[in-house]
């Protein structure tokens, strides 16, 4: 998985994506979106963790993707681990 620094809010933190969480737990990327935005989490917690992002796929369209914090991370993938 890859680990990249960007900038949530005002402070650099270190994020990964939707797109390595799907790849890294097996999962299709539209359902790791679904499950993002059904988190259920504050405003504040969403805008802390999460962010909209954007990338180009193989067919060269633009997609949606999410860039997350390690805390949206953890909150994420504690329902794929149990």
């Amino acid at each position: 998985m890859l680990v990249e620094v960007m900038k949530m809010g005002k402070v650099e933190r270190a994020t990964v994506t939707s797109l390595d969480v799907a790849e890294t737990f097996g999962k299709a990327h539209d359902k790791v979106m679904r499950d993002i935005r059904e988190l259920g989490c504050s405003d504040e917690f969403n805008a802390a963790n999460f962010g909209g992002i954007s990338y180009t796929d193989s067919m060269n369209r633009k997609q949606k993707a999410y860039a997350m914090t390690r805390d949206g991370f953890t909150l994420l993938v504690m329902g794929y681990t149990g």
